[in-house]
């Protein structure tokens, strides 16, 4: 087992998009140093600066949820308009489908979860209570969204997240335990099982 972090979100480096548009940070990629065109699967934090079209990832499951700011409309031929306004809570669709994204007031911060069809299963949650995980998991990564979040690991030293930070723990071999400190406090948790390599990588 592997734990990485806490590590603050704004701490790491922004990556400016083609287009002007924003900038992303990378939290986790997966596998480490992938780009774009060979993740399994990725989290990221995109802040918005304009509106404008999404990029599209054919064959990419994606979630995204308000992580900060206003927030945005989404707009697709393939689904009705959907307002991303309320924080924390996911919104999925296929990376193949024509977004359109409308600020809704000024820049905003959106948490993305992609995970390639195929190559893994991923979940992601928003929490306010006591949240216990049993193993085996290939990837657990928790973000506290407010106030704090404790994570207990058995026999192991304890972890504390204040607000804006993240830890990802890689390979989880026992029972984990996600407890929010305050009465507003929040957190948001991705788990991540891998598919067999059969099926990442099917023959031709």
């Amino acid at each position: 087992m592997v734990i990485s972090g806490p590590i603050a979100i704004d701490s790491l480096p922004p990556v400016s998009w083609k287009n002007g548009g924003g900038i992303t940070r990378t939290l986790v990629v997966e596998p480490e140093g992938a780009g774009l065109d060979d993740f399994l699967w990725r989290i990221s934090v995109a802040e918005i600066h304009a509106s404008g079209s999404f990029s599209a990832f054919p064959g990419v499951d994606r979630t995204i949820m308000l992580w900060r700011g206003e927030g945005v409309v989404l707009r697709s031929p393939a689904w009705p308009e959907h307002a991303l306004t309320q924080p924390w809570r996911p919104f999925s669709f296929r990376g193949e489908e024509e977004v359109f994204c409308e600020l809704f007031g000024g820049s905003t911060e959106d948490l993305n979860l992609m995970v390639r069809r195929g190559a893994a299963l991923a979940a992601i949650h928003t929490e306010r209570r006591e949240v216990r995980l049993v193993p085996p998991y290939d990837d657990v990564a928790v973000l506290c969204a407010a106030e704090r979040v404790h994570v207990l690991l058995a026999d192991r030293p304890k972890f504390a997240l204040d607000v804006g930070q993240f830890l990802r723990i890689s390979q989880l071999d026992t029972e984990v335990t996600l407890l929010p400190e305050g009465p507003m406090a929040s957190f948001v948790y991705v788990t991540v099982k891998l598919l067999p390599v059969s099926r990442r990588h099917p023959e031709p």
